[in-house]
């Protein structure tokens, strides 16, 4: 699940605003949340440091989608918030189904061997076609973790760790 963690401790980034759109202050936002209704008209947004209420969503190809904001009616508004993070409260993420994490809730995670070994923090999350793959970085470097259940053993969020059984060639 995505909704990666935002800049401040309790927003949660759903998108990055892409471009304007139009002449009265559209934009075009890349999607990073799966969370249906997120950008439904009457939603509230935080853009360049404020609050916003969409009064208008249409989607677009290639995982974006227009939005009009309340209070966003000029080009030049538009196209300042281009590159900024499109955030919402923690609090409005509905909660993951069981034995599902969102990004947000993974990263920073000190990751430990099934031995008790600490390999690092998990830094990055690359998502592939078939699983995620953690990246994480330690004082021994870098290594890679598939997101598989042979391989993940726990997530034990209010410890601040996971543990995970390395496979052959992972080092």
């Amino acid at each position: 699940m995505t909704e990666p963690h935002g800049g401040l401790p309790d927003d949660v980034i759903v998108g990055r605003v892409a471009s304007a759109h139009g002449v009265s202050g559209g934009i075009r936002v890349n999607v990073l949340s799966d969370v249906p209704h997120r950008f439904d008209p009457g939603q509230i947004l935080h853009v360049g440091g404020r609050s916003h209420s969409i009064t208008h969503s249409s989607p677009a190809p290639n995982g974006l989608v227009i939005l009009q904001l309340q209070g966003v009616d000029s080009v030049d508004a538009a196209k300042g918030l281009v590159g900024q993070p499109v955030t919402v409260p923690q609090s409005s993420v509905p909660p993951p189904r069981e034995g599902e994490y969102y990004h947000f809730q993974l990263l920073g995670l000190r990751v430990l061997t099934e031995e008790g070994e600490c390999l690092g923090r998990l830094r990055e999350i690359l998502e592939t076609g078939s699983n995620d793959v953690y990246v994480v970085s330690g004082e021994s470097g870098e290594v890679l973790v598939p997101a598989l259940t042979d391989v993940i053993l726990e997530v034990r969020l209010d410890e601040g760790c996971m543990v995970v059984k390395l496979l052959e060639g992972l080092r």
